[in-house]
């Protein structure tokens, strides 16, 4: 028997208690019932595909050493947040020599040539959309800078609300103050001046 590694996830308890996962682990037992597989479920209950602490998933890529000749899910959004998330689990997959397939998502099997095509081409796609948004990303800063609108940290205060010297704090501070006696030298909280020395020192 050829070990294999099924996971399946619900995002809600709604879910859960509609029988989303045993639906899931329905499909993919009906895909592999003509096949030797022995196959492992890790399952994830109303765990959002947002939230990387997956306890389930976690677990599954613990086992990974374990070398499942293939990893199966039901639909690929129970797998991957997005598509840079998939494509890095992939890569990560194919370096171990594990495959991949989607059930209901035909193409997505990169046991196979057509597969791994497919997922060369959603690659590109992927590394295209970064490109078009770090684009955008610049020339709206860009236009917004020419607009006079100021990017980074806003300046710190003390709490009569004029600005905290930052000279000030450092030459305190090499004088042999801590950062609580600067604070209160300068009638602040300590925050700000724990960030100034960090920055600084």
């Amino acid at each position: 028997m050829t070990l294999v590694f099924a996971y399946v996830r619900a995002s809600t308890q709604e879910e859960v208690r509609q029988g989303s996962n045993e639906r899931q682990k329905d499909v993919i037992r009906e895909y592999v019932k003509s096949k030797a597989y022995e196959l492992e479920f890790f399952e994830d209950r109303a765990k959002s595909g947002k939230n990387t602490q997956r306890p389930d998933f976690e677990r599954m890529l613990k086992s990974l050493d374990n070398k499942p000749k293939v990893v199966i899910v039901a639909k690929i959004d129970r797998f991957a947040r997005s598509l840079s998330d998939l494509l890095r689990m992939l890569e990560y997959l194919d370096q171990k020599g594990i495959g991949f397939i989607s059930v209901n998502d035909p193409g997505i099997d990169t046991t196979t040539p057509n597969g791994r095509l497919l997922l060369q081409i959603l690659g590109a796609f992927a590394e295209f959309e970064r490109n078009m948004i770090n684009s955008r990303t610049k020339a709206g800063r860009e236009q917004a800078m020419n607009r006079g609108v100021k990017f980074g940290r806003p300046a710190l205060k003390t709490r009569n609300g004029s600005f905290l010297d930052r000279r000030r704090v450092i030459e305190l501070k090499e004088k042999g103050l801590s950062a609580r006696a600067i604070a209160k030298s300068m009638e602040c909280s300590v925050t700000p001046i724990l960030r100034i020395l960090k920055e600084v020192y």
